[in-house]
């Protein structure tokens, strides 16, 4: 499936739209093509708004936010705001399973340490890389200084791409 063929039913426009809803013409080329654009980098699709935690909070802590807030990860930062790690609700029941007395526990001791992250402009097919090849379901976003700016899950990953086929699905009139 070509998406860069013309729409059949708007022949003026081709058939891959822009995820951000913008639209940019080609001047060099024939009249009527876009040129597709979307969401290309990790800040186009992370979640901005990330819980972080201390690695001296307990595992009781962590728990009952996640299950308050329904979500499953967490970045673990240091006092600079810097993520030493990142604690998921895998880790939570791998630590159940484990250790009877693992609700005891500071995040420190159940917790993924020296996460991999990604910047802001990191392009999207590398943060898609990173997460298939570490199998992993999360990266913390980090600015030029090191400091965590966001989160960006699988699911943020997969919602962008359902976004995608859904603007390039072919639907007749």
């Amino acid at each position: 499936f070509d998406l860069t063929k013309r729409n059949p039913y708007n022949p003026g426009e081709s058939m891959l739209k822009n995820l951000n809803q913008k639209s940019f013409h080609d001047e060099g080329k024939a009249h009527g093509i876009s040129l597709v654009i979307g969401p290309t980098e990790v800040a186009d699709v992370m979640t901005s708004k990330v819980v972080t935690l201390s690695p001296h909070h307990t595992f009781a802590e962590v728990a009952n936010l996640m299950n308050d807030r329904y979500f499953r990860h967490c970045v673990v930062v240091d006092n600079f705001r810097k993520p030493v790690g990142v604690i998921s609700d895998r880790d939570i029941l791998r630590a159940l399973a484990r250790n009877p007395n693992a609700r005891s526990k500071s995040l420190d001791q159940i917790m993924t340490r020296n996460p991999i992250t990604v910047k802001r402009r990191t392009p999207i097919i590398d943060a898609v890389s990173k997460i298939v090849a570490k199998r992993i379901n999360c990266l913390p976003v980090v600015e030029d200084d090191g400091t965590v700016c966001g989160i960006v899950t699988s699911t943020d990953l997969l919602k962008s791409y359902q976004q995608l086929l859904d603007l390039v699905r072919y639907q007749p009139g």
